[in-house]
């Protein structure tokens, strides 16, 4: 597989979605906020004009929901957009990756000609960051929670990175949880980035945002698109921000699946699991690939972790679902193992 390549491919060759059960992307199954799918047709006419430039409202709903100062805060077309700008920018000489860990990070540093080099985490320690033992470089790319792992670095331990290197926290699943942000922390050397696409089940529209130190955040702010957030993407995520009752439906939803879900998984033959604590799960199992393979027979997508640097063809991600759609990922896992 490419080195690069991402889950969620439910496109066929003519770009049209198919018929998968989709456990490669790691979406809230909860679908659209009503009052974001309220806002969407609400708003829908209004796309024939140009998006807010200073996207004024979303601003505002963030720096109130996340309590952040308006001059610290990088709007963004999906987290992901922040690895190219924040390096574009930032131009470090080398970046260092605790690995396995999400691609883009590399992507991203490759592009801006940066030298990449990984700090191995060992899956017998269950991929624990031992920050003592993490060199110094210009900048150190972590994940919190980290994807594949779903380890939680600690915020001692960030600072930490902190004093040898400049860190770039990507927060892209704690909504998910609860648990302090690395936001309150942030300094000249830590910024944090933050998807607010996964938890909203919002992909398609693509939105983020990044926290950083108030001169880095100017200068990123003026080296990005002034459109990069759409005019849907910007009402859509004012309105998912005011639905406290969906945010809360979801971690009450991913407490009791994930205890659920990790308990079947490890329950079948052959299978062990990882630790972590985010909406998904990595497994590693000895006929991974044959296993991969025979799930795509079966119409149900599963991430293949051959391409992560540290991991290998023995290991799956596995996105936490509905208990309906777990139950048959379980199903079929029992039928193929």
């Amino acid at each position: 597989m490419e080195k690069f390549e991402h889950g969620g491919k439910v496109y066929d060759a003519a770009g049209k979605i198919g018929d998968w059960l989709d456990f490669s992307a790691n979406i809230n199954p909860l679908g659209l906020s009503e009052k974001v799918r309220a806002a969407l047709i609400e708003n829908l006419a209004g796309v024939v004009n140009y998006p807010d430039p200073a996207a004024a409202e979303l601003k505002n709903a963030i720096c109130s929901r996340y309590k952040v100062r308006p001059e610290n805060l990088v709007l963004l077309n999906g987290a992901a957009e922040f690895f190219y700008l924040y390096l574009n920018v930032t131009r470090p000489r080398k970046v260092l990756i605790p690995v396995p860990s999400f691609s883009e990070y590399e992507q991203a540093a490759r592009a801006a000609n940066s030298n990449v080099e990984y700090f191995y985490l060992r899956a017998e320690e269950n991929f624990a960051l031992d920050v003592e033992k993490i060199p110094a470089a210009d900048c150190i790319i972590i994940g919190r929670p980290n994807n594949p792992t779903g380890t939680l670095p600690t915020l001692a331990e960030i600072e930490r990175l902190s004093e040898k290197s400049c860190v770039l926290i990507d927060e892209s699943f704690i909504d998910f949880l609860s648990l302090e942000s690395a936001r309150g922390i942030v300094s000249e050397k830590i910024s944090v980035v933050q998807s607010l696409t996964k938890i909203f089940a919002i992909p398609g529209l693509r939105l983020g945002f990044a926290v950083a130190a108030e001169k880095l955040a100017r200068r990123l702010n003026l080296a990005k698109d002034v459109w990069n957030v759409n005019f849907l993407a910007q009402k859509a995520g004012v309105a998912a921000l005011s639905d406290e009752e969906y945010l809360q439906a979801t971690r009450s939803w991913l407490s009791a699946e994930r205890e659920f879900f990790v308990a079947r998984l490890k329950s079948l033959a052959g299978v062990e699991v990882s630790g972590g604590a985010a909406n998904f799960v990595l497994i590693r199992l000895e006929r991974a690939q044959e296993v991969l393979e025979e799930l795509r027979r079966r119409k149900i997508l599963v991430r293949n972790c051959a391409n992560f640097a540290g991991l290998g063809e023995k290991f799956l991600r596995v996105a936490v679902r509905s208990r309906a759609e777990n139950l048959r990922l379980i199903e079929n896992l029992e039928a193929i193992l």
